[in-house]
């Protein structure tokens, strides 16, 4: 089994350069869109047409009054509110009443205007920080954008009830925009997790095996319980492949938090981290997750996360339960390496213009 995963992994990698590349989206893609198996020639696929990138939309401004007797301060990259509040000696909930055009108080942006303490105004794009805006691109702006992705190979997770192990693999995917100096102006990211048919999770993509060959024990969701093992045809592989879905797609099937679905986790990392560099990113992910990647929470009780922990300040623990309160899965582990995808991203952008 491991053997032909291998080798599954690798014709995945093709696949993914063509049926990924172009953009991700939250509609069915390319490979799960595919049609049912047919045997063609062997053809190579004709290249395809470069476009032109797309000219932003232009959004309205809207001008909010502040208070006589504020000021202005403008949101820097490692920005947070409660970190805002601490730098101007006042408190979360009485800058948030400066600032009612702020309608989520862990999503801000570089480049954004907030009152907090001589008489003038802020303005704000019509779209605000939680549907994922950022500060306007000036005239012929110069921003580069790339697509990423990291895949691993995993055994596990576990066994089935019989002992057969499970195996499973994972290709973590990110697009982003990046500006002049490095600094992430919007960014995508999802993935697939695949497993063998003996993972007794209903809305997790499953491969039995190549056609024609071995078998594998198939679980059945409900129970785990092993109900035989799979028949492997052309027909069944075509009808496995093209049912696969990414773990957005999965929504709120995925069952790995009912309260906040991996979508929506991904959803708050993919806003913090605008306005951060990879570098920066790494740096903050370092120091203030644990050994498994997850942010640390206040409440620990593993000995060396709470050294870590204890070793922060203030503001930086009050950064910290801004991001705990929005996500608390790991960006790097046996699930995807999605910190890793995002600086393939980097690494593999090209320079556009914005005009």
């Amino acid at each position: 089994m491991k053997k032909f995963l291998v080798h599954f992994l690798v014709m995945l990698l093709v696949l993914t350069s063509f049926a990924v590349a172009p953009a991700f989206s939250d509609d069915t893609d390319a490979v799960s869109a595919a049609t049912a198996w047919t045997e063609e020639p062997t053809q190579t696929p004709a290249p395809a047409k470069p476009t032109a990138p797309a000219t932003p939309a232009k959004s309205g401004t809207t001008t909010v009054s502040v208070p006589a007797g504020t000021g202005v301060y403008v949101v820097v990259s490692g920005d947070t509110l409660a970190k805002i509040a601490a730098k101007h000696n006042t408190t979360l909930d009485q800058l948030l009443a400066l600032n009612p055009q702020i309608q989520n108080k862990n999503l801000i942006y570089v480049g954004q205007k907030v009152a907090v303490a001589a008489g003038t105004t802020t303005s704000t794009g019509s779209t605000s920080p939680a549907a994922g805006s950022t500060a306007p691109a000036t005239s012929g702006a110069k921003v580069s954008e790339g697509m990423g992705y990291k895949v691993a190979f995993r055994n596990g997770p576990g066994a089935d009830e019989s002992g057969v192990p499970v195996y499973s693999f994972n290709i973590a995917m990110a697009r982003a925009t990046f500006d002049s100096q490095g600094r992430i102006i919007d960014v995508f990211i999802d993935g697939y997790e695949v497993a063998t048919p003996n993972y007794d999770g209903a809305s997790m993509p499953h491969f039995s095996g190549w056609p024609d060959k071995e078998g594998y024990n198939i679980a059945e969701h409900e129970t785990g319980k092993i109900t035989g093992v799979s028949v492997n045809t052309k027909e069944s592989a075509a009808a496995e492949v093209n049912a696969w879905v990414t773990k957005r797609q999965r929504g709120d099937s995925y069952h790995m938090n009912p309260a906040n679905e991996w979508y929506k986790q991904m959803d708050f990392y993919q806003n913090f981290f605008k306005g951060k560099t990879v570098a920066e990113l790494e740096a903050w992910f370092a120091k203030y997750t644990t050994t498994a990647g997850r942010p640390i929470k206040a409440d620990t009780t593993n000995a060396d996360d709470l050294a870590k922990y204890n070793k922060l300040t203030a503001a930086e623990k009050a950064d910290l339960a801004d991001v705990v309160s929005g996500a608390t899965m790991s960006l790097r582990d046996s699930h995807g390496d999605f910190l890793g995808a995002v600086a393939e991203a980097y690494k593999n952008s090209h320079e556009i213009i914005i005009k």
